[in-house]
């Protein structure tokens, strides 16, 4: 009888610790996305990892002359859709080649987008003439200094 016991409770604690990981692993797998249908204009493969606090309005990339020079650029506008001022982290990812991104608002006192704004900005990727097959683009909150 004391084995039996034994052998429910294992399973049973067996199948709680399955449940914790399958859970916790579907959880933190999971990204959200806030990007317009429309607004992707980038023959490129995407993977989004956009804040709950920013909405994508645009994204395009294409190849023009930058400061003299044919090269890759990425123009991407979102908007502050949360009731505060952010500051937020741009990170556009080629798998296999250059990323760029960096801090939107670059400047300002403080450097923030206020709720409801819309920025846009464009990022040239030097050296590179030509429009990648897979992108990862992420954009993070940070709280403005």
């Amino acid at each position: 009888m004391a084995a039996k016991k034994f052998l429910v409770t294992v399973i049973g604690f067996g199948l709680l610790v399955g449940a914790f990981v399958i859970g916790g692993c579907a959880t933190t797998s999971t990204k959200h996305v806030n990007v317009s249908s429309d607004a992707v204009k980038c023959p490129s493969e995407i993977s989004w990892d956009v804040a709950k606090s920013a909405y994508v309005t645009g994204f395009s990339c294409f190849v023009k002359p930058y400061k003299g020079k044919e090269m890759l650029q990425y123009k991407i506008s979102f908007k502050n859709v949360s009731s505060k001022p952010l500051r937020f982290r741009v990170h556009i990812i080629d798998p296999v080649g250059k990323s760029v991104g960096g801090l939107v608002p670059r400047k300002g006192k403080p450097p923030a987008v206020k709720p409801g704004a819309e920025v846009s900005f464009v990022y040239p990727v030097p050296a590179y003439t030509s429009i990648p097959k897979k992108l990862s683009i992420s954009i993070m909150e940070i709280l403005p200094q």
